[in-house]
């Protein structure tokens, strides 16, 4: 019957780190997968040596070594689920029984409460899973200490020092606090002479850290690798939750007395913790799910996948916000030859940064800009935008994949397998590897491949320096020197249509011919039949082309509805908007 009892006791005392893994997983795994498609494709493990050493120049390049491997399996939203909502409870797990070494008694509830604020900076798809690491090293470093090193009498941790603060770098911190407060209050075994060999053995770690180790600054040292960039600019809670874990000796001392008749069971304690831990992590994934952002990371899948016509149905079904989603969407359209067909089937930009992206060294602007360059033949310059942000930000997955594919259409073989090499020493990217590796052997079998080949028959062959500030110019330069380079001319048009400029797009009527279209594309034909009203009724000449029926009924209706409205352009928008919102004549009137 005891038995029973102590079976169902200890049942109820891990239910609630059963149910937090549980609902976290469940969150993690079906509805913010977005999370662990950023992550994994914003840094690249390699299983080798080098690389280990690469990540281990200072203190605390361990946890990102370490975090960066645990990040690879996020490539499997369902692994990346286990091992978050995992690491997540251990750390539940493990406040728990620091309370309970140092009172005497568990405290789930109070621990959960922290694993709901850690749930919630999680939410945020730039907030970095070696935080949560560093946590839990610094928890299992003091229960190591103070629970299973009890013989030392506390002198094991100032062995530690030197080993946890190159492992975990700044966030050694929350481990010096921990044990400094634990020593304050142990009175039997003379906490304050391990207090001051604790804190004389940190201060010499630091200074031959600093002077004959690492040759990093001080402030470096200390607060590496925590950064505001990689929590997801939530420094200020992440802050808070280090810092109530740092004084957590000083709130084990706290006591609260409950009188007799408000005590309740482990029973009722394990169900009531539960409940809590369920309705509070339901109200922040209600909270906190962006549905903007999982679209925008679904659309770059696709993309990266060459899924061009996917990504326009997509966008097509569920319109886009985000600027660069437009962006990439508007590469699908252009890689299809769609690009003026649609243009204003989608939101637009009137300063054309929808178009392209301005160099610009933080954010995600380097990562995906050069995709633009890439489409429209300038491989060199996609291959700098790639390079550089390999340089600010470390190796990415299809960062690594732009610079193989660059190197490979410039006929730079052996470069090429150099980063093939390195793609190959990666857990899920090795296929690819195998691939590109194929392609290395002669320029028949890179002609194999007609992607790769056709985009080597259409790159820009002439060098010039880019404008990376003005990238409309880069067209004008590639069409001086490339009269035939379609894209490019498309996105020229493209960019005429955004700024309204008329006597551009009249003068480059006669031009479409030359490029191969047996048909003007469907916005340039409402542009034509518009500049028709000013060139008193005649259209401009066009060659052998002609303006379709279908564009010429739809531009009576238009002009139909504004006389219905008296030409009254502001009462008109409505109806207009709904008939005519994905047109140029709209975009005209009303952008």
């Amino acid at each position: 019957m005891d038995q029973k009892k102590n079976i169902n006791s200890a049942f109820f005392s891990w239910l609630p780190y059963l149910v937090f893994f549980i609902v976290s997983f469940i969150y993690f795994a079906f509805f913010a997968k977005y999370l662990f498609f950023y992550q994994e494709k914003s840094s690249l493990f390699i299983f080798s040596y080098n690389f280990l050493l690469e990540n281990h120049h200072q203190p605390g390049g361990f946890l990102v070594w370490l975090g960066k491997f645990f990040s690879t399996f996020y490539f499997y939203p369902v692994a990346g689920a286990a091992i978050l909502s995992s690491i997540l409870t251990l750390i539940i797990i493990s406040i728990s029984k620091i309370i309970q070494t140092l009172k005497g008694k568990e405290c789930s509830f109070f621990s959960v409460i922290i694993g709901a604020a850690l749930f919630y900076l999680h939410t945020d798809y730039r907030f970095l899973l070696f935080n949560s690491l560093g946590l839990l090293l610094q928890l299992c470093f003091f229960l190591l200490v103070n629970k299973y090193l009890t013989r030392l009498k506390g002198w094991g941790a100032a062995i530690l020092v030197p080993l946890c603060f190159y492992l975990t770098g700044g966030f050694t911190w929350i481990f010096l606090l921990l044990t400094i407060l634990y020593f304050v209050f142990d009175k039997e075994n003379k906490g304050w002479i391990i207090i001051i060999a604790f804190c004389f053995i940190s201060f010499i770690t630091l200074y031959l850290s600093k002077e004959f180790l690492f040759f990093q600054s001080g402030m470096t040292l200390m607060t590496f690798p925590f950064s505001a960039s990689n929590t997801g600019s939530q420094k200020i809670l992440f802050l808070s939750i280090t810092g109530i874990i740092s004084i957590l000796p000083v709130l084990a001392k706290i006591k609260i007395r409950m009188p007799e008749k408000l005590r309740i069971s482990e029973f009722l304690i394990g169900l009531i913790t539960s409940i809590f831990v369920v309705i509070i992590l339901v109200i922040i994934c209600l909270q906190r799910f962006d549905n903007k952002t999982k679209q925008y990371f679904y659309v770059e899948k696709l993309f990266y996948n060459d899924k061009f016509d996917e990504v326009i149905a997509f966008n097509t079904t569920n319109p886009p916000t985000n600027s660069l989603t437009i962006f990439l969407n508007n590469i699908a359209l252009c890689e299809t030859g769609k690009l003026n067909d649609l243009l204003f089937h989608f939101p637009q930009s009137p300063d054309g940064k929808t178009l392209f992206l301005k160099w610009e060294m933080v954010g995600e602007i380097l990562n995906r800009g050069g995709y633009f360059y890439y489409t429209i033949g300038m491989i060199n310059e996609a291959h700098r935008w790639a390079f550089e942000n390999m340089v600010m930000k470390g190796q990415t997955p299809e960062g690594l994949k732009m610079l193989i594919k660059t190197e490979l259409i410039n006929g730079n073989y052996y470069v090429a397998s150099s980063y093939i090499n390195l793609l190959k020493k990666t857990l899920f990217y090795r296929e690819d590897a195998k691939k590109f590796e194929k392609l290395l052997s002669s320029d028949t079998a890179f002609n194999s491949d007609m992607d790769l080949s056709k985009r080597r028959q259409t790159r820009v062959e002439s060098d010039f320096f880019s404008i990376t500030d003005n990238p409309y110019i880069n067209l004008e330069l590639i069409l001086s020197a490339d009269s035939l380079n379609r894209k490019a001319f498309e996105y020229k048009i493209a960019y005429m249509l955004l700024k309204k400029n008329y006597k551009g797009i009249a003068q480059e009527l006669t031009e479409f011919e030359k490029f191969g279209y047996n048909r003007l594309p469907a916005h340039v034909e409402e542009a034509a039949i518009a500049l028709a009203v000013s060139n008193k009724g005649k259209l401009h000449d066009m060659g052998h082309l002609q303006i379709s029926k279908n564009t010429e009924q739809r531009w009576n209706q238009y002009l139909g509805v504004l006389q219905q409205y008296r030409n009254d352009v502001k009462s008109a928008e409505p109806e207009l908007r709904r008939r005519f919102g994905d047109t140029f004549w709209y975009y005209v009137f009303y952008k």
